[in-house]
């Protein structure tokens, strides 16, 4: 973990920013297709390296085009997560990305790079415990990790998450199940590296850090949607996917 930043556990809550607030990510996207970074000055090209995208609550692979052509040029082979819009049962939505990865990883004989946002995050993260043999390095965007991703995220998109991800009833064992798949240890051969930011109003920033002592924390400052265009998101991209 970065030197100096607090863990969930050490870090106390104070007030959520307004949600009103994410209304400003639309100008991250514009300062990201101004900045140096989008158009690779002082990037290092990558070398082929495999990476699965995987979008947030409620959205698709179409907001991550941005990501995925700047990959792309980078010298990367981005893959998209095949999601339409990104609702349904937990277990299902980790089943069809773990098939995902699978198939990502057997076209291009290579471990894959997961980069979720949001809740691509979470379930990148049960992909990379349930398939450490085909994922090296799993990249969160205010992604809820400290195991309960209902507490550290903003009660509103929790109860439409709840009515959408799985229709407000789970079947016998359900939840259950799903806890468990949070709880399942980091496996030491996979890399975890959390992109958080203080002012994210949907999920809490104490809560995107990981407890594993081995992720690596990175501060950005924005919005929680606009995690997915943040100037300073890609400076970060672009020094941790060489490694």
């Amino acid at each position: 973990m970065a030197a100096g930043t607090p863990t969930a556990g050490q870090a106390a809550y104070g007030p959520r920013p307004s949600l009103l607030l994410e209304q400003r990510a639309g100008l991250e996207l514009a300062h990201l297709l101004s900045a140096p970074v989008y158009y690779g000055a002082g990037v290092p090209q990558g070398d082929g390296a495999p990476v699965l995208l995987i979008p947030g609550f409620l959205g698709s692979d179409s907001y991550l085009t941005v990501m995925h052509g700047w990959m792309r040029r980078m010298g990367y082979r981005p893959h998209g997560s095949g999601i339409a819009i990104n609702i349904g049962r937990p277990l299902d939505l980790v089943a069809r990305m773990v098939a995902r990865a699978e198939s990502v990883a057997g076209r291009t004989s290579r471990p894959v790079t997961v980069i979720g946002h949001s809740l691509g995050g979470v379930l990148g993260g049960i992909v990379a415990r349930l398939r450490p043999d085909i994922v090296a390095h799993v990249i969160t965007l205010g992604s809820p990790m400290c195991g309960e991703p209902r507490r550290a995220t903003h009660p509103l998109v929790v109860a439409l998450g709840e009515m959408l991800l799985s229709g407000g009833v789970y079947r016998p064992g359900e939840r259950a199940l799903e806890q468990q798949l949070y709880e399942i240890p980091l496996p030491r051969s996979v890399r975890l590296t959390c992109i958080y930011s203080r002012q994210d109003a949907v999920v809490r920033w104490q809560d995107c850090i990981h407890a594993d002592p081995r992720t690596t924390a990175l501060e950005v400052t924005g919005t929680h949607t606009g995690l997915a265009w943040n100037a300073q998101v890609y400076r970060h991209l672009a020094r941790m996917l060489p490694a």
